[in-house]
């Protein structure tokens, strides 16, 4: 089975393989679940609840792994295919991410906001882990920790400060809104923990499930 579909501006990205429980508003905000071949809406919130796991495909060959028991909201996604360009951010509630860039990503930087930090990377592969502290509200409490795998570079901003990488195999930490960490070396055995939590997310995709899709 392959995805093909209409690569429009802003309309072109699609969910690669799903598990049960992955819920997302419809446009009139009830709920539904998503299913192979369905596209996400801008301002969609995915919620994996405890069981569901989700792949996102983008039509700029980027895509979006999604554990358990995460939240994650698709702010925006503009693409071009005629000039390969376009932009691509996301609101990251709680959970854990792996980002593969794509082509908007090898011209400018894609965003994703955490309760404690705002991440951009330049081409390339990140996983991101976002924890809130139910003590505090959003915009002060939690930890986010990024891990850089790949690509040009990778930036953490947080209480007006930032910090940059560009050292595959590093993380970069912010606690509670706290100035982000210096990077950090990360050993294979932490990269392959992380990569356990997710890979549920790839296993059992129909053949043809990752195919571009095309205009």
């Amino acid at each position: 089975m392959s995805l093909a579909a209409a690569a429009g501006i802003g309309s072109a990205n699609f969910i690669a393989t799903a598990k049960p429980q992955v819920i997302g508003p419809t446009a009139d905000r009830s709920s539904r679940e998503l299913l192979i071949g369905h596209d996400v809406m801008r301002n969609e919130r995915i919620d994996t609840i405890d069981k569901g796991q989700v792949q996102l495909l983008f039509a700029d060959q980027s895509s979006l792994s999604i554990a358990p028991d995460s939240d994650i909201v698709i702010n925006e996604f503009l693409y071009d295919p005629q000039t390969q360009s376009g932009n691509l951010s996301a609101t990251v509630t709680t959970g854990l991410f792996r980002y593969v860039g794509g082509l908007i990503s090898k011209t400018r930087d894609v965003a994703f906001y955490t309760p404690t930090a705002v991440v951009t990377l330049r081409g390339g592969i990140i996983v991101i882990k976002a924890e809130r502290d139910a003590r505090l509200n959003q915009g002060s409490g939690g930890r986010t920790e990024v891990y850089f795998l790949s690509g040009d570079r990778m930036c953490v901003t947080a209480n007006e400060q930032t910090r940059c990488t560009t050292k595959f195999a590093t993380a970069i930490t912010s606690e509670r809104g706290q100035p982000p960490s210096a990077p950090v070396p990360v050993t294979t055995e932490m990269i392959k923990a992380l990569f356990s939590n997710l890979q549920a997310a790839n296993r059992g995709a129909p053949s043809g499930a990752l195919a571009q899709p095309t205009s």
